[in-house]
């Protein structure tokens, strides 16, 4: 997904999942000055960690640009959040600091626990 300047996103990342290592997709940022991911649940989320992602192309130039790191690999963490919570249908907004990102994502990075899922979308 390529942004025009001042053009609003809203991107899901991924949704109802609890395995370890779901993988939301690159969403290519550039031109967005404030990000925002909202995380919610659906049933109990004991634990589990959901992190924010960012990466660029390699080499950096690429055009069309592909992420680096397309798997986990080749990624930089930006924050995390705890699945717990969100349990019980809470959503928590993610706000992410100003910065010049390229392409981000969420990622479950450690299992959700409990029985319940996670969503989690972006607006930018």
């Amino acid at each position: 997904m390529r942004v025009t300047p001042g053009q609003t996103i809203v991107a899901p990342c991924f949704t109802d999942q609890s395995d370890d290592e779901t993988l939301g997709r690159w969403i290519d940022v550039r031109g967005c000055a404030y990000l925002t991911f909202y995380v919610s649940s659906v049933g109990t989320t004991s634990g589990g960690v959901i992190t924010f992602e960012e990466c660029s192309p390699k080499p950096i130039d690429q055009n069309p640009p592909v992420p680096f790191g397309v798997t986990t690999a080749g990624y930089s963490s930006i924050t995390t959040v705890n699945a717990s919570d969100v349990s019980g249908g809470l959503q928590k907004a993610v706000h992410i600091t100003v910065a010049g990102y390229f392409f981000v994502r969420a990622r479950i990075s450690t299992a959700i626990s409990g029985g319940g899922t996670c969503t989690v979308g972006l607006v930018a």
